[in-house]
């Protein structure tokens, strides 16, 4: 897994533990259980995310991330930090590696990638918050997030499906 500073910080102070699909919000268990197909580019998506009116995209990463990439479920959740953070993290990993478990089964390999992004949002930039996108490495695009250890302004992860071992 890559991650930066922030995020092994927030890993080691709310170990995530097993994760089981019950950790996974409801809305979001859809998604997983609608699988993933190609795009007529070659994007591969979350069928359950997918627009119903189709975009144009500059590539095929910009697709992927455009149409994977949700904000976490989160009105449910106590405001204070320190209440927040540990449950918010839990949901996107139990999503995120749901979602990779899927994409292997449905593609045969293990390309897709998930990058877990918590920061500071909310009408006042005050709110923990959370991101979960989905896409692969494409050879004639750059990545998703460069530099991903030095990222500064928010927990970053990138997650591959052999990540999975540490929360089984």
């Amino acid at each position: 897994m890559k991650r930066n500073d922030k995020m092994a910080r927030l890993l080691a102070e709310f170990p995530a533990g097993e994760l089981t699909d019950d950790d996974v919000p409801p809305m979001f268990r859809e998604v997983v259980a609608q699988g993933w197909s190609y795009t007529p580019n070659g994007a591969r998506v979350l069928n359950g995310l997918v627009p119903e009116s189709t975009g144009s995209y500059f590539d095929v990463l910009q697709e992927e991330t455009s149409i994977n990439g949700r904000g976490m479920t989160d009105y449910d959740l106590p405001v204070p930090e320190s209440e927040r953070t540990g449950p918010l993290l839990r949901r996107c990993l139990a999503y995120a590696f749901a979602c990779l478990v899927e994409a292997e089964r449905e593609f045969g390999d293990q390309d897709v990638r998930s990058y877990l992004v918590l920061s500071l949002g909310g009408v006042d930039d005050d709110l923990l918050t959370a991101t979960v996108t989905f896409c692969t490495h494409h050879p004639n695009a750059a990545p998703y997030i460069r530099d991903i250890e030095n990222v500064q302004d928010a927990a970053v992860a990138e997650l591959t499906l052999s990540d999975l071992g540490v929360w089984c």
